[in-house]
């Protein structure tokens, strides 16, 4: 065929063909090969984000999210969390007290050196009242003994509480060793005990 200046030719033959499946297909590859890698990303990034969050649902410490920091340093008056001790988690599950899974969020009220006694109903630490000793929950059943404790903490362990007269914390179980305990922050709270 002839060229005619001014004349607009047909393109050949070679560009008017679809391109070939092969490319498409590549590139259809390579969008779910980073779709795959970002969703792994994210699923990867929430997981490491869930172990460092906890939900507080009880009335003892102010509801709501807690950050955790495994392996921070436990204060005296830090936030803790912990799973829920053997001596009394038959009662928990029995109660429904926790969601199963749930752990405890108290606060580190004594420490080694510190003097604890539990009796007579009292929890008292260094001779300050932190709170009488319930018998029954508000449920009106049956709670266990106060632990049986009255002196200075040894060391490597600490003793737990909460508010109220009821909580199931160190008055019931005792002293928690410290491996035992991660540091909590409150990062969101909406209500106080």
């Amino acid at each position: 065929m002839a060229e005619n200046p001014g004349v607009e030719q047909p393109p050949a033959l070679a560009q008017t063909q679809p391109r070939p499946q092969v490319s498409r297909l590549r590139r259809a590859v390579r969008i779910l090969f980073i779709a795959a890698a970002i969703t792994a990303g994210l699923s990867t990034a929430g997981r490491q984000l869930a172990i460092r969050l906890t939900v507080n649902v009880t009335t003892s410490m102010p509801r709501g999210l807690d950050w955790l920091r495994p392996g921070g340093r436990v204060a005296l008056h830090s936030t803790v969390t912990l799973a829920i001790p053997s001596s009394v988690r038959e009662l928990v599950d029995e109660r429904r007290y926790l969601p199963p899974g749930f752990r405890l969020l108290k606060s580190d009220v004594a420490v080694a050196g510190d003097v604890v006694c539990l009796e007579h109903q009292r929890y008292s630490v260094n001779g300050h009242l932190v709170s009488v000793v319930a018998t029954t929950d508000p449920a009106c059943r049956r709670l266990p003994p106060p632990y049986p404790f009255c002196g200075v903490v040894p060391s490597g362990v600490a003793f737990l509480a909460a508010a109220g007269t009821f909580s199931l914390d160190s008055r019931f179980f005792g002293p928690i060793p410290i491996s035992d305990l991660t540091p909590a922050v409150p990062l969101w709270t909406y209500s106080q005990p």
